[in-house]
């Protein structure tokens, strides 16, 4: 097997800034989730599993000397295929491998009597971000074992014609205005953080979502971020959704990559800033209104713009600039979309998770995963938020709210 080479990092300031977000390194986590049917699979064999991937993986591929540290096997009591609550809690607030370079696990959880298993990675975002974990995911788990590495070059985004450039300049340069006065920064927890986390999750179909967005003639991340307005004002102590003199916002991170197949190491993302339109109390109405504002994140001129201005910044400049984003905000979120067929020793997983370890400076990070037909909305939050296990509950009534289930037909 061919070890793929390992594509240039972009932004690297990016990188050294989310490193360094925190000394412990522990919570600045990203990962997935795989459940799977069966009994669980010896240590050895997931060990023999990712040394074979390896060398299809670029931002891992420097391990291979050390590898036994990074598959890991966790038990956790009173956990198996029906109920997984304390293993997910387990495994966002398990550490990583003490690696300076490259932080990141691939840990097997058993479930009680032989009854299922997970097989979780999960890494230190400043190894890559959340498309380089999935295209990652894709081969660390493909059902078929891969015959050959991606073959596909790296692509590199073409220079838009000159009227998308200037567009996307000013796109860019208008949303940027308001960051120029700093805002007043609240605690964002009533409290001490507890520093440590807890997920909760709901799902519901894809289908669902889908037929939501077309109705309201907006995106499923509209659908997602309305959702998760109504979750903020029921449950979180901080004030945000209320503070009138800043922008409040949700922060929402754009992809900065040209596309492919092959993960990469390092981040290639910006920050961006979409105000929630609180007035309006109709969550219908609200994502309407937000598909207003989130269109012109899909602008190859836009998205251009921010990758040519990321690529100016230094350490100094990412660190002011995320800061005074995070000050208007009270939360970030994404949506992820998988068509993978993965799971481990040629069975199917039954279910893909995504794991957002990351603190910022948020008391919860939400986030939304697409993967075949079922829409899973996973939240970690720090326990110290009084609400902190009932998020993803908050979440499912909001979305039965902008997309009621269909009644089962009676016979």
């Amino acid at each position: 097997m061919t070890r793929a080479a390992v594509p240039a990092v972009p932004y690297p300031a990016l990188d050294e800034t989310i490193r360094g977000m925190e000394e412990s390194a522990h919570y600045l986590h990203i990962g997935a989730v795989m459940e799977m049917e069966g009994a669980p699979p010896r240590i050895d064999a997931v060990l023999d599993h990712v040394q074979r991937r390896l060398p299809l993986l670029p931002p891992l591929v420097g391990c291979r000397d050390h590898l036994a540290s990074h598959v890991r096997e966790l038990a956790v009591p009173g956990c198996g295929s029906g109920d997984w609550a304390r293993a997910y809690d387990a495994l966002v607030n398990s550490p990583a491998p003490a690696c300076a370079q490259r932080p990141w696990a691939v840990w097997l959880v058993p479930g009680e009597g032989g009854d299922g298993y997970l097989l979780c990675y999960r890494s230190h975002h400043a190894l890559h971000d959340g498309v380089s974990q999935m295209r990652l995911m894709r081969l660390l788990f493909a059902r078929t074992e891969p015959t050959a590495p991606p073959s596909a070059p790296e692509r590199h985004k073409e220079t838009p014609a000159l009227g998308v450039r200037v567009s996307g300049r000013l796109r860019t340069a208008a949303a940027s205005t308001r960051l120029l006065v700093r805002a007043p920064r609240l605690p964002l927890l009533p409290g001490v953080p507890d520093n440590r986390r807890v997920l909760t999750s709901a799902v519901v179909p894809v289908t669902r979502l889908r037929a939501a967005a077309r109705s309201l003639e907006c995106s499923v991340l509209d659908v997602h971020i309305a959702a998760l307005s109504r979750v903020a004002e029921e449950a979180d102590p901080t004030g945000w959704t209320a503070e009138g003199r800043r922008t409040r916002g949700i922060v929402l991170p754009v992809s900065l990559d040209a596309g492919g197949v092959t993960p990469y190491a390092g981040n290639r993302f910006a920050l961006a800033l979409v105000d929630l339109p609180w007035e309006q109390r109709d969550l219908g109405e609200r994502a309407r209104t937000l598909a207003g504002r989130t269109k012109w994140l899909r602008d190859p001129g836009a998205r251009w713009a921010m990758g040519k201005a990321m690529g100016r910044l230094g350490v100094a400049e990412v660190g002011a600039l995320s800061g005074r984003v995070f000050a208007r905000a009270g939360m970030q979120t994404t949506v992820l979309g998988f068509t993978a067929d993965i799971g481990f020793a040629g069975h199917r997983a039954r279910r893909f998770i995504n794991l957002n370890c990351l603190p910022a400076p948020f008391p919860y990070q939400p986030a939304l995963t697409l993967w075949r037909d079922e829409a899973v909305c996973s939240i970690t939050a720090d326990t110290a938020l009084p609400a902190a296990e009932k998020l993803a509950d908050l979440w499912l009534r909001a979305i039965d709210v902008l997309a009621p289930p269909v009644p089962s037909p009676t016979t």
